[in-house]
C-alpha cells in the first residue's frame, strides 16, 4: 500500500528526532570534558549541543501536533537512525569514545553532515508535498547545521596541530591559516563550477 504524503513527511520527522537524540549526549559530554583544556572548542561544542537540544524540542512539538509519534513509527525511526549513523562510520552513538580529539571531532563532523543531509531531504520532501510548516523547520535546522559544520571545519585543523605537538612532532601552527584558505577556495571553486553547469 502506498504511503500518504503525511506519512512520508512524518517518517522523516521521526528519523530526525532519533538521530538528534543519538547526537545529544556525545556533544554534551565533549563540551564538559574539554572545558578546562580546550575552552574555545568546548564553548563551540556546547553551542552545538544547544542546537541539538533545541532541534529535538522543536521536532517533538511538531510531531505531537501532527500525531506522528506512534510507538511503532518511533521504534522504526530509532532503528533507521542507528543504522544510518553506524553505516557512515560516525561514533555518535558510542558514548565512551577513546579516540583522540581530532578523531572525535572528525566523527562529530560526520554526524552533523548526516543530520544536515537528513534535513535537506526533509525540507525537499515537505516542500514538494506542500507542507510549508515542516519545510520551514527543516530549512532552519539545515541552516543551523551548515553554520556549525563550517565552524567545526575551521577548528579541526587547530585541534590536529595541537595533538601533533602534544605527541612531540614539529607541527607548525601557522599552517592553519593556509588550511582555512584552502578550504574556502575549494568551496568557492565548487560553487563556481556548479554555477557554470547551471545547477544552482
Amino acid at each position: 500500500m502506498a504511503r500518504s504524503s503525511t506519512e512520508a513527511i512524518d517518517s522523516y520527522i521521526t528519523d530526525m528526532i532519533s538521530l538528534e537524540e543519538h547526537m545529544e549526549k556525545p556533544f554534551r559530554q565533549q563540551g564538559d570534558d574539554l572545558r578546562d583544556k580546550h575552552r574555545e572548542l568546548a564553548a563551540e561544542l556546547r553551542t552545538i549541543h544547544g542546537l541539538v537540544t533545541q532541534h529535538i524540542t522543536t521536532l517533538k512539538h511538531l510531531r505531537d501536533r501532527r500525531d506522528a509519534g506512534s510507538e511503532r513509527r518511533a521504534a522504526e525511526g530509532v532503528k533507521r537512525a542507528t543504522s544510518a549513523v553506524a553505516g557512515v562510520g560516525a561514533a555518535v552513538i558510542d558514548f565512551l569514545r577513546t579516540e583522540k580529539l581530532p578523531k572525535d571531532l572528525r566523527d562529530d563532523y560526520t554526524a552533523m553532515n548526516l543530520a544536515t543531509i537528513g534535513y535537506l531531504m526533509l525540507h525537499t520532501t515537505a516542500l514538494s508535498l506542500g507542507d510549508k510548516e515542516v519545510a520551514e523547520v527543516a530549512q532552519q535546522h539545515y541552516n543551523d547545521y551548515a553554520r556549525a559544520v563550517m565552524t567545526l571545519q575551521n577548528m579541526i585543523p587547530v585541534a590536529v596541530v595541537s595533538f601533533l605537538q602534544e605527541e612531540g612532532l614539529p607541527a607548525r601552527p601557522e599552517v592553519t591559516g593556509q588550511v582555512a584558505r584552502n578550504i574556502d577556495q575549494a568551496w568557492s571553486q565548487g560553487a563556481e563550477s556548479l554555477g557554470q553547469r547551471g545547477m544552482r
